[in-house]
């Protein structure tokens, strides 16, 4: 399971087991909450180096990533061109509005984007304008860490050099709805409570300079982490819904209404 060139590798640090297991916990958030059709065409805002880029381009007709850094956009087109992916381009983005028609995408996705987006009102033209170029009846998922309370602005963020604001969840929910989308699906996102606790405890040995027993079970550990989530996220959800515990990575889908 482990890779050492994980996509991960180039925004966050960590583990890259961990990187592993969240990516695919993330993919099959979005695989249950959208139908991708081999006609589907999609926009990914904030491409990074093509992570969900190159997912999503072998499974619809056409994807474009879009990201502020030229380097990143240059990896995700160095990566595509690696894989042999010839539906998937990659383009700078040169602030807004998007250089897209209305209803241009059958889907955006947007993973630990926004909360780089430090200006309130910058954010609220970024929603906007992913809104606008939605077709009726297509959807917008995002990733975000969330604030339990009061918006939190640091001036780093882990091994990323730069601001970010964890904002409430009412506050993305408030300005999507404002631009008429309908929220499909909201959840908590890569929480198990089995991977992060052996996570916790592995990570601890590896401190204290000792083996990891469950070093081999890595794998078993992760692939039965994945397959339950339909069951633990629904619990962990009703926790965080009684204010009983809180995870602050959550899982949201959009839609946008087919009006007549």
């Amino acid at each position: 399971m482990q890779n050492h060139q994980h996509p991960f590798r180039a925004v966050i640090g960590g583990d890259d087991l961990d990187h592993v297991y969240i990516d695919m916990s993330q993919k099959r958030s979005v695989s249950r909450a959208v139908r991708l059709e081999p006609h589907s065409v999609v926009l990914d805002y904030g491409c990074g180096v093509g992570r969900w880029t190159l997912w999503f381009a072998r499974q619809v007709h056409h994807v474009v990533g879009v990201d502020i850094s030229p380097n990143m956009v240059k990896a995700a087109r160095l990566a595509a061109d690696t894989a042999g992916i010839h539906n998937a381009e990659h383009r700078v983005l040169d602030g807004m509005p998007l250089p897209f028609e209305d209803g241009a995408f059958d889907l955006v996705n947007a993973v630990w984007v926004l909360r780089y987006i430090t200006d309130d009102n910058e954010l609220a033209r970024t929603v906007h304008e992913i809104c606008r170029v939605v077709r009726p009846g297509g959807h917008v998922t995002f990733i975000e860490r969330i604030a339990r309370e009061d918006p939190e602005f640091r001036e780093h963020e882990s091994d990323f050099n730069g601001p970010t604001v964890y904002r409430r969840w009412e506050q993305y929910r408030s300005l999507f709805e404002g631009c008429g989308m309908i929220v499909k699906e909201s959840a908590i996102s890569s929480a198990s409570p089995l991977y992060w606790p052996y996570a916790m405890a592995r990570d601890t040995l590896r401190r204290r300079g000792l083996p990891d027993p469950l070093s081999p079970l890595t794998s078993l550990i992760t692939s039965v982490s994945l397959a339950g989530e339909g069951l633990t996220a629904r619990l962990m959800q009703s926790l965080v819904d009684r204010d009983i515990m809180h995870c602050s990575h959550r899982f949201i889908c959009f839609q946008k209404p087919v009006d007549g």
